[in-house]
């Protein structure tokens, strides 16, 4: 059984994908919150949904959890 491969830890300028709403982008910043890393995920498209008129943010602050490389 082959071993997990390690992946490279995220980045400004990389494109990455939030794993809540499927929605793809670039990271703009990356800070390090109380050990942790949080991202600074910056959207490529407003939502698709009818019912959002003007979205709230064109973006997220999210843990690295939450992100995956794309």
């Amino acid at each position: 059984m082959p071993g997990q491969k390690r992946h490279k830890a995220l980045t400004t300028g990389d494109r990455a994908r939030d794993r809540r709403t499927r929605r793809i982008g670039t990271i703009e910043d990356v800070k390090d919150v109380n050990g942790h890393q949080e991202l600074a995920l910056s959207y490529d498209e407003q939502p698709r949904d009818a019912y959002l008129t003007t979205p709230a943010r064109n973006g997220a602050q999210l843990p690295r959890e939450l992100l995956e490389r794309e």
